[in-house]
């Protein structure tokens, strides 16, 4: 049996970069530099990441650091400190060192931030920014946080955690942590950031309505993404938007050339967008452009644009059309909802099971998600097939776990539903459905669910000829001539 939690993440898994002379090493430098006096910063390389610096006062702490090339210990930093959900401090890391580069800012990326229960990654939290703020002098008056996911999260509750009120947060693929109202956050701006096809996209447009309501300076960009870290180029759009915050309550010192560099690319985009015909993502950019540079920047010309594309027959006619898709998604999401209650409550039902996967038409939704006329059709299915296909893969692990086969078989059908083809998660899928009804004595099922995930790429011969989930289809001369044919393909 595979672990599918290894493969159905809400976050990527990216290659970590580690430091040259590999990861004893780093790790040795990290605890190293954990004896470094105060205020130093000469004792760490600029421009290169160092993936672990351990706590001085909390050892069981550390975290991943990037100080910009122009880094001068002497002075005081902005700083943006990091969340992943699943302690993957160089992703982070990675999501903004061009932007910390060009504006020069300190970077500091948990190791230990993970989702879970929010008390262990406050105490992270903590550590990190007592250890930060005694090594270096920091911008008292530009502390920011930032984080994708369960990682934002934790990222709204970092002045909490701190003590102290920060300058903003950068919420990536997730709003802020439950029972928290936003003016308990105690800062001064929020960036953000989520993919069209983010399973918390409808998440982030309440967030984005929220913020409104509260009159806190706020933006939240939409991509064509998914859930995940934005790439780079984003990560240099939040801090610039967040320089020109910092200039209107005069944090920073007033820079023309600066303000005219960011109003020109921000302009630039909302233009690309006019021209592309998507009107409301357009008038959106001409707005939020509009309101970040008011005051700075005669802006009149941005906000006649936003109100001539919102006069539009195409910005009216796409109102309609994701209204009409707000109204598919939750539909969508209560009938899947109701096939994990049928799981639960009938799992002997395999008919009735079979019928209303067959009336779910997943076939469809995954066929949208593959090519659809519209970025927006096609990012509403394919967040739905993640967020769905993610949870019946998780719930069939822990029914597996718990040794309830029969349940744990019925989620992994439906997560195989979900899966988008050529999707690589199918292997591991069919290979956990091998598993699952050879347990339930199934043989001929579960060989042709292991020769599915065979087909689609599973080669770990090992895997399957020691595996005792499968010593019932072991036995059959089908599971021999499978593994011969692995064994001369490899």
């Amino acid at each position: 049996m595979q672990n599918a939690g290894a493969v159905m993440t809400n976050s990527p898994t990216p290659k970590r970069i580690r430091a040259a002379a590999g990861p004893a090493a780093a790790c040795l430098l990290g605890t190293v530099l954990g004896l470094m006096p105060a205020f130093g910063g000469d004792e760490f390389e600029k421009g290169r990441m160092i993936e672990k610096v351990v706590c001085r006062d909390s050892p069981a702490h550390s975290y991943a650091l990037y100080l910009p090339a122009v880094f001068d210990p002497a002075k005081s930093w902005p700083i943006l400190f990091l969340f992943d959900p699943s302690a993957m401090a160089p992703a982070a890391i990675d999501a903004f060192r061009p932007a910390a580069e060009k504006f020069g800012w300190i970077l500091a990326a948990s190791n230990d931030s993970k989702n879970g229960p929010v008390d262990p990654n406050m105490k992270a939290a903590r550590a990190m920014f007592r250890d930060v703020r005694a090594r270096f002098s920091l911008d008292e008056s530009r502390i920011y946080a930032g984080g994708f996911s369960g990682g934002s999260r934790t990222a709204s509750v970092f002045a909490l955690a701190a003590g102290v009120r920060i300058a903003g947060i950068i919420g990536i693929g997730a709003g802020i942590s439950p029972g928290i109202a936003i003016p308990n956050l105690n800062i001064s701006s929020y960036f953000g950031i989520a993919g069209l096809a983010d399973f918390n996209y409808p998440e982030m447009r309440q967030l984005d309505a929220d913020l409104d309501g509260a009159a806190l300076p706020h933006r939240i960009l939409f991509y064509d993404g998914r859930h995940q870290w934005a790439p780079a180029e984003i990560g240099v759009r939040a801090l610039g938007w967040m320089e020109i915050a910092a200039i209107k309550r005069s944090a920073r010192k007033k820079n023309e050339a600066l303000i005219d560099e960011i109003l020109a690319r921000e302009t630039a985009e909302a233009d690309a967008l006019s021209a592309g015909g998507k009107a409301y993502w357009a008038a959106r950019a001409y707005r939020e452009t509009a309101r970040l540079f008011d005051g700075l920047h005669d802006v009149a010309p941005l906000a006649a644009e936003a109100e001539k594309i919102e006069a539009s027959a195409a910005y009216s006619d796409f109102l309609k059309r994701e209204k009409n898709r707000e109204e598919k998604d939750a539909a969508l999401r209560r009938e899947i909802g109701g096939t994990f209650a049928f799981i639960e409550e009938s799992p002997e039902d395999r008919t009735a099971f079979l019928d209303l996967l067959r009336d779910l038409d997943l076939g469809s939704l995954r066929r949208t998600a593959g090519k659809s006329a519209t970025w927006e059709d096609r990012s509403m299915a394919v967040r739905l097939l993640s967020l769905y296909g993610i949870e019946a893969s998780r719930t069939g692990y822990e029914r597996y776990e718990k040794g309830d086969f029969l349940r744990a078989s019925l989620y992994y059908e439906l997560a195989a539903g979900l899966c988008p083809d050529g999707d690589s998660r199918l292997i591991v899928i069919h290979r956990n459905l091998g598993s699952m009804y050879s347990l339930l004595g199934e043989v001929k099922t579960a060989l042709n669910h292991l020769e599915k995930a065979v087909e689609l790429g599973f080669s770990d011969v090992r895997d399957l000829e020691t595996d005792e989930d499968l010593a019932k289809v072991r036995k059959t001369a089908g599971f021999r001539k499978l593994i011969e044919r692995l064994k001369k393909s490899t």
